[in-house]
């Protein structure tokens, strides 16, 4: 369950497990920068390859997979509804009131719910980063991130205190902690009756600002007993 969440590292024993830290990081940074300026045919192509990639290779899960996906699915549900808002407003911008006969209402309505694929070039480029991108964090523990970020500071400063890098590793830990909690607390609410509407965005929304405070305060006192 705990790694379905959004993110999570996934321990295996995989070839991309045991690459260095420093490379992962790079990688992540050309290949994802590299997927928002293919062809959009390529990305259409290259997207559902890197899951089956993931799913033999890397023994990723089907709800693995799904779960660091659900932004793009979110995000796709936000343009359509924005094409239906936009293709509605036109349409009822196009009749002239009062209506001579009601059928005029409703002529051409069935077009108001066809999607926009101007958006489909978008959606592939960001499917594929998101994909990449899930495939480096899913492989990638926090301390090897903070190792990695670390190598590569030292590299460039020539310092061994990397203080930057130790606060970039952080927030990067929190991305798949606050999904942890996020799930933890729906899972709480479900068990207790609730069901997924705006009020459970309301209220659980207060509680996971607490955790995640609470959360950012304890390792910020945990890195100033290390030093």
């Amino acid at each position: 369950m705990e790694n379905a969440v959004f993110f999570h590292y996934k321990t295996k024993e995989t070839f991309l497990h045991k690459t260095p830290p420093w490379l992962k990081i790079i990688l992540i940074l050309l290949l994802s920068c590299t997927a928002f300026h293919l062809p959009a045919r390529a990305c259409l192509f290259l997207y559902p390859a890197t899951i089956i990639f993931s799913l033999i290779f890397l023994k990723f899960r089907i709800s693995e997979i799904y779960s660091d996906q659900k932004p793009v699915f979110a995000y796709i549900i936000l343009l359509y509804a924005a094409t239906v808002i936009l293709n509605l407003s036109k349409h009822l911008a196009s009749l002239h009131f009062p209506l001579s006969q009601w059928d005029e209402l409703f002529s051409g309505a069935a077009r108001i719910f066809i999607p926009d694929l101007t958006y489909l070039p978008l959606l592939s480029h960001l499917a594929l980063a998101v994909e990449i991108t899930s495939v480096f964090f899913r492989t990638t523990s926090y301390s090897q991130f903070k190792e990695g970020f670390s190598t590569i500071e030292s590299f460039i400063t020539r310092k061994e205190k990397t203080d930057f890098s130790d606060t970039l590793a952080l927030t990067l830990s929190f991305i798949p902690r606050i999904s942890t909690f996020w799930t933890r607390l729906s899972l709480a609410y479900s068990a207790r009756g609730g069901k997924d509407s705006l009020y459970k965005a309301l209220t659980l929304f207060p509680k996971l600002f607490h955790l995640s405070m609470r959360e950012g305060y304890e390792k910020s006192l945990a890195i100033q007993n290390r030093n």
